[in-house]
């Protein structure tokens, strides 16, 4: 027999997925909301890969790390992202009767009206509806006041580094973008440039997905000083840098990368990835503009359905994101990317806390 929520219990779940980026998004959510929260790590297997309309509310694709944490009284709210949690928020709302919200970030892949609330940036070209709130950036806490030390390693380096520092936040492959040994021409041109009209010298940060032949050539070719910090190699400097540096450099293959160097108020400058759309991508990308040059046509109307359905999986396009900052002034070097961080942050939580005092 179903549970109804306990008013005593806890009032957010937060579903930890798989991925950093998500799951990084969901604790800020959860943290800023100021109420206790619950956190439900999930394990994945192989069924995961079906779209959610065939796995429906079951356990079939998922096992919870902490099989105590899936007990009444269940929470008002659970806040989840992507695909693979689907099934897993939608089983906790059956489990309650029915009367668990279900909040989830980014894009579901699966019928819109299944979720009470879905918080999305322009990558992901979710359809307007009233149970979607779209904004510009991901959900991400204001930059730290508080002094983050440069790893002890590098501190004799930062004091040979001339200023100002240009910090080079370097992504890598993410479909459709790729970072390839041409790009990382492209991309050290571009440092060198900057550093040369701004003086100083360069930090070079590289992320989980740069490829080590593409970080190679990119060190190479820089001819200004510079030091690179390859991924993996010691303490990570990131967020010390981030608060250090004068001016960021940025590939855009990553929204929480682009927006955490948006949040820092300094200078940004975005570096485009070049694009290596496989079938599927330029499938789904073709179709949508069709649809959007004739709508209220089969066209429009059958891409309309599958996307509706989880079934399109391929329209993920972070031009639509780098061109909305753009049109925000988010690169013109004012305080404005804040003012708009700061004002998604409070509608966001604003929706949320609605849903958790609904009876």
């Amino acid at each position: 027999m179903a549970t109804p929520p306990d008013p005593g219990a806890v009032s957010v779940w937060v579903l930890l997925g798989a991925r950093h980026g998500d799951n990084q998004q969901l604790l800020a959510i959860a943290d800023a909301l100021g109420v206790p929260y619950r956190t439900v790590r999930l394990r994945f297997n192989a069924a995961a890969g079906l779209p959610p309309v065939l796995l429906g509310p079951s356990r079939l694709s998922w096992r919870s790390k902490d099989p105590a944490t899936l007990q009444p009284p269940w929470p008002r709210v659970v806040l989840a992202a992507g695909r693979k949690s689907v099934p897993a928020a939608r089983w906790i709302r059956q489990r309650s009767g029915g009367r668990t919200q279900l909040v989830h970030i980014n894009r579901p892949w699966a019928p819109l009206s299944w979720f009470d609330l879905i918080v999305t940036t322009p990558q992901y070209a979710v359809p307007e509806r009233a149970n979607v709130l779209s904004h510009r950036m991901p959900f991400m806490p204001p930059s730290d006041l508080v002094e983050v030390p440069l790893p002890m390693a590098l501190q004799l380096q930062a004091a040979r580094m001339p200023r100002p520092w240009t910090l080079v936040m370097v992504g890598g492959d993410s479909r459709p973008f790729v970072l390839d040994d041409e790009a990382a021409v492209g991309l050290a041109h571009l440092v060198n440039a900057q550093v040369r009209a701004q003086g100083g010298s360069a930090w070079v940060l590289g992320s989980p997905r740069t490829p080590a032949t593409a970080m190679d050539v990119l060190a190479r070719t820089l001819d200004v000083p510079a030091h690179v910090v390859r991924w993996g190699e010691g303490e990570n400097p990131y967020a010390a840098l981030r608060q250090r540096a004068d001016r960021i450099v940025v590939t855009t293959d990553s929204a929480s990368m682009l927006t955490e160097a948006l949040l820092t108020g300094k200078p940004v400058v975005p570096f485009a990835l070049p694009r290596q759309p496989d079938w599927r991508w330029r499938l789904a990308t073709a179709w949508r503009a069709a649809a959007a040059r004739r709508p209220g046509s089969m066209v429009a109307r059958s891409f309309d359905v599958l996307q509706d359905l989880g079934l399109l999986s391929s329209l993920r396009d972070l031009g639509l994101l780098h061109r909305a900052l753009e049109a925000a002034g988010a690169f013109d070097g004012s305080s404005r990317v804040l003012d708009i961080a700061r004002q998604e942050r409070e509608a966001t939580l604003a929706r949320i806390r609605a849903l958790i005092d609904r009876r």
